[in-house]
Protein backbone atom coordinates (compact mmCIF):
# COMPACT_ATOMS: atom_id res chain seq x y z
CA UNK A 1 0.00 0.00 0.00
CA UNK A 2 1.74 3.32 -0.97
CA UNK A 3 0.53 6.93 0.08
CA UNK A 4 1.52 10.14 -1.17
CA UNK A 5 -0.29 12.95 1.62
CA UNK A 6 -0.70 16.63 0.76
CA UNK A 7 -1.22 17.99 3.96
CA UNK A 8 -1.82 21.41 5.10
CA UNK A 9 1.47 22.44 6.23
CA UNK A 10 1.02 24.01 9.67
CA UNK A 11 -0.28 21.19 10.85
CA UNK A 12 2.36 19.15 13.50
CA UNK A 13 4.08 16.45 12.05
CA UNK A 14 3.19 14.09 15.15
CA UNK A 15 -0.81 14.77 13.96
CA UNK A 16 0.16 14.05 10.23
CA UNK A 17 2.09 11.33 11.08
CA UNK A 18 -0.68 9.16 13.37
CA UNK A 19 -3.96 10.32 11.02
CA UNK A 20 -1.74 8.61 8.20
CA UNK A 21 -0.91 5.73 10.61
CA UNK A 22 -5.10 5.52 10.89
CA UNK A 23 -5.68 5.69 7.91
CA UNK A 24 -2.86 2.59 6.87
CA UNK A 25 -4.46 0.56 9.61
CA UNK A 26 -7.94 1.12 8.58
CA UNK A 27 -7.22 0.18 4.63
CA UNK A 28 -4.43 -2.64 5.67
CA UNK A 29 -7.63 -3.78 8.41
CA UNK A 30 -9.95 -4.71 5.19
CA UNK A 31 -7.81 -7.07 3.98
CA UNK A 32 -9.33 -10.26 5.79
CA UNK A 33 -11.96 -8.44 7.53
CA UNK A 34 -9.71 -8.19 10.22
CA UNK A 35 -12.21 -6.62 12.81
CA UNK A 36 -9.62 -6.42 16.14
CA UNK A 37 -7.34 -4.12 13.99
CA UNK A 38 -10.57 -2.05 12.16
CA UNK A 39 -11.56 -1.45 15.25
CA UNK A 40 -9.17 0.30 16.69
CA UNK A 41 -9.31 3.02 14.36
CA UNK A 42 -12.21 4.47 15.38
CA UNK A 43 -14.00 5.77 18.18
CA UNK A 44 -14.50 3.58 21.15
CA UNK A 45 -17.51 2.83 22.24
CA UNK A 46 -18.31 5.04 18.72
CA UNK A 47 -22.32 5.10 19.61
CA UNK A 48 -21.67 8.58 17.25
CA UNK A 49 -19.79 7.05 14.54
CA UNK A 50 -21.00 7.16 11.06
CA UNK A 51 -20.41 5.58 7.86
CA UNK A 52 -21.50 6.26 4.33
CA UNK A 53 -20.53 2.15 3.36
CA UNK A 54 -19.66 0.90 -0.41
CA UNK A 55 -23.23 -0.86 -0.84
CA UNK A 56 -24.46 2.55 -0.67
CA UNK A 57 -25.86 2.14 3.41
CA UNK A 58 -24.90 3.97 6.29
CA UNK A 59 -23.69 2.49 9.61
CA UNK A 60 -24.17 4.11 12.85
CA UNK A 61 -22.24 3.27 15.28
CA UNK A 62 -19.31 0.56 15.77
CA UNK A 63 -21.81 -2.14 16.73
CA UNK A 64 -23.44 -1.80 13.37
CA UNK A 65 -20.30 -1.58 11.54
CA UNK A 66 -18.60 -5.01 13.09
CA UNK A 67 -21.66 -6.76 12.15
CA UNK A 68 -21.58 -5.56 8.79
CA UNK A 69 -18.11 -7.23 8.47
CA UNK A 70 -18.98 -10.35 10.08
CA UNK A 71 -21.39 -10.61 7.27
CA UNK A 72 -18.78 -9.32 4.24
CA UNK A 73 -16.31 -11.69 5.83
CA UNK A 74 -18.45 -14.83 4.81
CA UNK A 75 -19.23 -13.56 1.24
CA UNK A 76 -16.10 -11.69 0.21
CA UNK A 77 -12.62 -12.79 0.13
CA UNK A 78 -10.16 -10.06 -0.24
CA UNK A 79 -6.78 -11.23 -1.48
CA UNK A 80 -4.71 -8.37 -1.30
CA UNK A 81 -3.28 -6.25 -3.53
CA UNK A 82 -4.51 -2.98 -2.13
CA UNK A 83 -3.16 0.21 -3.18
CA UNK A 84 -4.21 3.73 -1.79
CA UNK A 85 -3.35 7.05 -3.03
CA UNK A 86 -4.11 10.25 -1.12
CA UNK A 87 -5.64 12.99 -2.69
CA UNK A 88 -5.36 15.82 -0.13
CA UNK A 89 -4.95 15.58 3.89
CA UNK A 90 -5.83 19.01 6.18
CA UNK A 91 -5.39 19.04 9.59
CA UNK A 92 -7.28 21.88 11.44
CA UNK A 93 -7.24 21.43 15.26
CA UNK A 94 -8.66 19.29 16.48
CA UNK A 95 -9.72 17.77 13.18
CA UNK A 96 -8.80 16.34 10.03
CA UNK A 97 -10.04 15.22 6.97
CA UNK A 98 -8.04 12.68 4.51
CA UNK A 99 -9.77 11.86 0.18
CA UNK A 100 -7.84 9.15 -0.94
CA UNK A 101 -8.64 6.67 -4.01
CA UNK A 102 -7.77 2.73 -3.72
CA UNK A 103 -8.30 -0.63 -5.89
CA UNK A 104 -8.67 -3.50 -3.71
CA UNK A 105 -8.50 -6.97 -5.10
CA UNK A 106 -11.47 -9.27 -3.96
CA UNK A 107 -13.88 -12.09 -5.03
CA UNK A 108 -16.48 -13.77 -3.56
CA UNK A 109 -15.86 -16.85 -1.86
CA UNK A 110 -18.18 -18.88 -4.33
CA UNK A 111 -16.06 -17.68 -6.80
CA UNK A 112 -17.84 -14.91 -8.71
CA UNK A 113 -16.98 -11.24 -9.05
CA UNK A 114 -17.33 -8.88 -6.38
CA UNK A 115 -19.89 -6.51 -7.48
CA UNK A 116 -22.25 -4.39 -5.31
CA UNK A 117 -25.60 -3.43 -7.56
CA UNK A 118 -23.25 -3.61 -10.24
CA UNK A 119 -20.64 -1.31 -9.05
CA UNK A 120 -17.38 -2.64 -9.63
CA UNK A 121 -16.12 -2.44 -5.97
CA UNK A 122 -13.00 -3.17 -6.17
CA UNK A 123 -11.91 0.96 -7.90
CA UNK A 124 -13.14 3.49 -5.18
CA UNK A 125 -12.84 6.93 -3.13
CA UNK A 126 -12.83 7.30 0.85
CA UNK A 127 -13.25 10.47 2.57
CA UNK A 128 -12.45 10.20 5.70
CA UNK A 129 -13.03 12.60 8.88
CA UNK A 130 -10.63 12.58 12.10
CA UNK A 131 -11.35 14.14 15.57
CA UNK A 132 -8.64 13.88 18.01
CA UNK A 133 -10.94 11.97 20.62
CA UNK A 134 -11.50 8.87 21.82
CA UNK A 135 -14.80 8.16 21.93
CA UNK A 136 -14.03 9.21 25.83
CA UNK A 137 -12.65 12.24 25.28
CA UNK A 138 -9.14 11.51 25.45
CA UNK A 139 -6.80 13.50 22.91
CA UNK A 140 -6.40 10.87 20.63
CA UNK A 141 -6.94 10.99 17.10
CA UNK A 142 -9.69 8.45 15.58
CA UNK A 143 -11.87 7.86 12.68
CA UNK A 144 -15.76 9.21 13.18
CA UNK A 145 -16.67 9.38 9.73
CA UNK A 146 -15.64 7.39 6.22
CA UNK A 147 -17.96 7.62 3.32
CA UNK A 148 -16.55 5.42 0.42
CA UNK A 149 -18.02 5.48 -3.21
CA UNK A 150 -17.28 3.81 -6.37
CA UNK A 151 -14.43 5.36 -9.12
CA UNK A 152 -16.20 5.51 -12.43
CA UNK A 153 -15.18 2.75 -14.94
CA UNK A 154 -11.39 3.32 -15.30
CA UNK A 155 -11.56 4.39 -18.91
CA UNK A 156 -14.97 6.70 -18.36
CA UNK A 157 -14.53 10.34 -19.79
CA UNK A 158 -14.67 12.64 -17.15
CA UNK A 159 -17.58 14.94 -18.41
CA UNK A 160 -16.35 18.54 -19.56
CA UNK A 161 -12.98 16.89 -19.19
CA UNK A 162 -10.74 14.64 -21.90
CA UNK A 163 -9.33 12.41 -19.21
CA UNK A 164 -10.08 9.50 -16.72
CA UNK A 165 -8.93 7.69 -14.30
CA UNK A 166 -6.42 5.66 -16.06
CA UNK A 167 -5.18 8.24 -18.26
CA UNK A 168 -5.09 10.65 -14.79
CA UNK A 169 -3.39 7.67 -12.81
CA UNK A 170 -4.95 6.66 -9.25
CA UNK A 171 -4.78 9.88 -6.68
CA UNK A 172 -3.75 12.40 -8.84
CA UNK A 173 -5.14 15.93 -8.56
CA UNK A 174 -3.60 19.32 -10.07
CA UNK A 175 -2.46 20.81 -7.83
CA UNK A 176 0.08 17.65 -6.03
CA UNK A 177 0.22 15.27 -9.47
CA UNK A 178 1.78 11.82 -9.07
CA UNK A 179 3.87 10.24 -12.06
CA UNK A 180 2.41 7.19 -13.28
CA UNK A 181 2.94 4.22 -11.52
CA UNK A 182 3.84 5.87 -7.74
Amino acid sequence: MTDTPFAERTAPEADIAEILRLHRQWWKSNIGWDIDRMVEVFPSPGDEYLMFNFNGHPYFDMTEKVALWKWYRELIAQTGGLQTRIMRLEVRGDTAWLACEFTIDAEMLDGGEWTVDSVDATLGRATEIYHRDSGTGAPEWRMWHTHITALPDPDEKRPGFDDSTNSRGLGWTPWNPLPKGV
